[in-house]
């Protein structure tokens, strides 16, 4: 596997692999590899592809496209340099950048394994999500990447959730919360992961 910051590989493998293994929205990855498809393969830059063109190669809306190009812009993997000029026909031009922190991303261990739930221990799928915020930040529910998904409801049983469990374990033993984690639920991600780079 090319590693992102691998500098003897071209941009285009490089970008193509942290973007396989980002754990964001699959509309933000779409767009993305399409959008790599425009740029420089050899530095990322001159990527100027319409909104409207990404939409109909994607099969996503404008909409979508342009929240996928906000969030990729919140991460710090898109500069805008120029802004569309409409009654020119143009586009935004954009530089696609691996920022230097991309360890620091929610991403997949070199090896792409399962996690392992901090409370009951399987081995689960993380969900790739982000939530755009108003100042233009990316955020995650980190949570969801480290505890099984809630149990459904059936035949009138009802299980704790995962994450519920594991706090109330914590609260139990005097241990802070998930909400009183702050920066080191990061720490908990890497824990669940269990595959550095």
């Amino acid at each position: 596997m090319i590693r992102p910051d691998d500098e003897e590989k071209p941009f285009v493998g490089r970008w193509n692999s942290l973007i396989r293994i980002l754990l964001v929205e699959s509309s933000v990855k779409l767009v993305a590899r399409a959008a790599m498809d425009y740029a420089d393969l050899y530095d990322g830059t001159s990527c100027h592809p319409s909104n409207e063109r990404l939409a109909r190669e994607t099969g996503y809306s404008e909409r979508t496209v342009r929240t996928a190009w906000a969030v990729l812009r919140g991460m710090g993997l898109a500069v805008r340099v120029s802004n569309a000029v409409a009654h020119q026909r143009t586009a935004d031009e954009y530089e696609l950048v691996i920022p230097d922190n991309w360890k620091s991303l929610p991403i997949l261990g070199p090896r792409g394994r399962k996690f392992t739930c901090l409370f009951c221990e399987r081995l689960i799928n993380p969900e790739g999500h982000n939530v755009l915020r108003t100042n233009g930040t990316v955020g995650f529910h980190v949570q969801s990447f480290v505890f099984c998904s809630p149990p459904r409801k059936t035949k009138g049983r009802l299980d704790a959730a995962c994450f519920e469990a594991w706090n109330a374990r914590r609260e139990r033993a005097g241990e802070p919360l998930w909400d009183e984690l702050g920066g080191d639920v990061w720490k908990m991600f890497r824990l669940s992961r269990g595959d550095d780079w």
